[in-house]
């Protein structure tokens, strides 16, 4: 997936922060990230599945840069 169409849905996803939004993200036919935006702030969280490491982003070019990297990535786990 490349980082435009990364950054669109972290932007959706932060735009209607009022609601419960998760996207996933797959690699290899994996979920892989799941991101959805804290209640009624802008920050991101994103959890890494496989291992339920959570990480916070306000930024979303920084959110989409590390899942762009994690994505395309040659790392299966």
């Amino acid at each position: 997936m490349d980082l435009k169409h990364i950054k669109e849905l972290l932007t959706t996803i932060s735009q209607y922060h009022t609601v419960n939004i998760t996207q996933n993200f797959t690699k290899m036919g994996t979920d892989w990230i799941q991101v959805k935006c804290l209640p009624d702030t802008r920050v991101l969280e994103l959890t890494y599945i496989q291992t339920q490491v959570v990480e916070y982003y306000e930024s979303i070019d920084d959110a989409a840069n590390i899942i762009a990297s994690q994505l395309n990535s040659t790392t299966a786990l």
